[in-house]
């Protein structure tokens, strides 16, 4: 993995923005990855108080976003439930999550981040190692993607952990 430095700056999103998510979730070979919705689905998205859009901006040019919904139940914990950058391979995945860890944990009571990943997403699962996610199962079929289904490998990364790291 490339370590390169970015001015990169995370965001809430906003209406205006859904172009935006929109291009980058289009773009080749990402429906496989992170799938696509049209614009009514993600206003519906954003209009929820649990879900909140982030962008990621470099020298102000949108180069990434993510979702990431808090657990309504008290507990503490949100999942990244969808994350794509515009020009994989650049760094900007790495400093885009950066971002994302550092505002729900330094910004927000969250305690525990998780996510899943498609288990053949070997790229995507070596970088959220990276960053201290531990891998706690994988949800067999748990996907149902174009005409097959498809293995989710379980990620999560503690406030405390995220914390030990980052000092």
């Amino acid at each position: 993995m490339r370590a390169i430095r970015h001015s990169l700056m995370v965001e809430p999103a906003g209406v205006d923005d859904i172009p935006s998510i929109m291009a980058i979730e289009r773009m080749p070979g990402y429906s496989e990855l992170v799938g696509c919705y049209e614009a009514g689905e993600h206003l519906r998205r954003m209009a929820a108080p649990t879900c909140t859009y982030l962008l990621g901006r470099d020298a102000g040019e949108v180069v990434g976003f993510a979702v990431v919904r808090r657990d309504d139940d008290g507990m503490g914990t949100a999942q990244l439930h969808r994350i794509a950058v515009s020009s994989p391979g650049n760094g900007y995945g790495l400093a885009f999550m950066q971002e994302i860890c550092r505002w729900v944990f330094e910004e927000h009571d969250i305690d525990r981040l998780w996510l899943d990943v498609l288990a053949s997403n070997q790229r995507a699962v070596c970088l959220y190692a990276a960053l201290g996610f531990v891998k706690e199962g994988v949800m067999r079929e748990s996907l149902r993607l174009g005409e097959g289904r498809h293995d989710l490998v379980l990620m999560s990364l503690l406030r405390r952990d995220w914390t030990q790291q980052s000092n």
